[in-house]
């Protein structure tokens, strides 16, 4: 009879670790279903994203090519201060341009509103008038 209840509870033992077993299986499924669902969802997300950008994208550079102009390319304008290097000899001197004073003139602006100076404005001691305006 002692043999009989041993293998009854081994059986029963068996029965409750195989049901845990399969208990634990299906939420573990649940659990990797719901990560595949909720990955899935971001993917879709993501790619509707990425057509849609690359839609309006494209739009937006047809749109934008069409008023490019459509005649021969403008002449490539030259870097500044090189107007007169194609007149210049290997091997000569090249003498420096006078600055033109109207174009090098200071303006100092400072933070307090009416306290801009410039060269024109000077006192009799010769430190700039403050503007009252």
């Amino acid at each position: 009879m002692t043999r009989v209840l041993i293998a009854l509870a081994g059986v029963v033992l068996l029965a409750v670790t195989a049901l845990a077993a399969v208990w634990l299986a299906g939420q573990l499924l649940s659990g990797l279903g719901a990560f595949i669902v909720g990955a899935s969802t971001v993917l879709w997300r993501l790619l509707w994203f990425l057509v849609m950008a690359t839609v309006l994208g494209g739009l937006v550079f047809f749109v934008a090519s069409a008023w490019r102009p459509s005649g021969p390319p403008a002449p490539a304008a030259r870097p500044f201060g090189t107007a007169g290097a194609r007149d210049l000899e290997l091997g000569s001197p090249v003498t420096p341009q006078d600055r033109n004073p109207a174009l090098t003139r200071q303006l100092v602006v400072s933070a307090t509103p009416g306290d801009a100076t410039s060269p024109d404005r000077e006192t009799s001691s010769g430190a700039p008038a403050r503007s009252d305006t």
